[in-house]
């Protein structure tokens, strides 16, 4: 699909899925923004304006040239983008391209973002909005989401936190728990450094102006905050992991306590057991009336005398 944004008496209009873009309409556009689109609608973007988007996998690649490159005023990027998708998070990359004071975004899927930056639009009343503009509208808004789904962790580690200290669970589910919340808490912030050096390659363009440079360093402050929540949520959730594993380990430690007690506490009685169960004929108790009674109690004695000590010792 393709949506065109233009200005059109101070107000911004939108087609969906032109056939052409006339002369006319190259004029006036700010805004063209591919979602999905088939093969022919992309060539067709690519002729009519002389541009070339990055490949999925050039767009998906981690090098400085593939994330941002400008030449001759003509701005190429790519930005993971995070969304909040069936109960995870996932990242999709966004290609930007700015030429001719058009921008062209290409995307593979539908984000919440951009339709909210559309919502925004709508409500413009000026004819000098220029395709940076938008373009930085669009950074802003995908980075007020990103502070949302932090916000989200933060609310569903507090849940995860005074479940385990205030019942002390130490089910299983828990640290799965813990362990996707570090995961979801990792994508983040992978997408939020992204932009952050996106923007800062913006604020370092000769080509951008004051203005816009000024709202881009009001951007830079708002991604360094988040990537110090983000900071202090991982080590929050490392500590919770920590602590789990603390409580594992006293389990573990009380069940072994217990297995050692009751194998000492028995040691006497086997002793006494074994001996008068060695049948030798010469045993002065062997023909004693009293003599299994006497063994009995020995055993018993000898297993209290220990649990006494147990006790004294605070062992117990």
């Amino acid at each position: 699909m393709i949506r065109g944004f233009y200005i059109k008496g101070g107000e911004i209009h939108w087609e969906k899925n032109p056939e052409r873009f006339h002369a006319e309409e190259k004029g006036r556009t700010i805004w063209i923004d591919l979602q999905s689109p088939t093969d022919h609608e992309q060539r067709m973007v690519e002729e009519e304006f002389g541009i070339e988007f990055f490949t999925q996998q050039e767009a998906a690649e981690i090098e400085s040239s593939s994330r941002y490159y400008e030449d001759d005023g003509i701005f190429e990027a790519n930005s993971a983008f995070v969304m909040h998708q069936e109960g995870s998070y996932i990242t999709r990359q966004v290609s930007f391209i700015l030429k001719n004071e058009i921008l062209f975004t290409l995307r593979r899927t539908e984000m919440k973002s951009f339709a909210e930056t559309v919502r925004k639009m709508k409500t413009f009343r000026s004819t000098t909005t220029k395709a940076f503009q938008i373009w930085l509208l669009l950074l802003e808004t995908q980075i007020d989401y990103d502070a949302d789904f932090i916000e989200l962790l933060t609310r569903t580690t507090n849940v995860v936190s005074k479940r385990l200290v205030k019942e002390q669970s130490i089910e299983e589910e828990i640290l799965i728990r813990i362990t996707e919340l570090q995961e979801n808490t990792i994508l983040i912030r992978e997408s939020i450094v992204d932009k952050q050096r996106l923007v800062s390659s913006l604020l370092r363009s000769y080509a951008v102006e004051e203005p816009e440079k000024e709202r881009l360093r009001t951007i830079i402050k708002d991604i360094n905050s988040l990537l110090q929540h983000t900071q202090f949520s991982f080590e929050r959730l490392e500590y919770l992991q920590n602590t789990f594993l603390g409580l594992v380990n006293i389990e573990q430690n009380q069940v072994i306590k217990i297995f050692t007690v009751m194998t000492v506490v028995f040691m006497p009685p086997t002793l006494i057991a074994s001996i008068y169960g060695m049948n030798f004929n010469v045993m002065p108790e062997l023909r004693w009336v009293a003599g299994y009674p006497f063994a009995l109690g020995m055993m018993v004695l000898s297993s209290l005398a220990f649990l006494w000590y147990f006790k004294r010792k605070k062992w117990l």
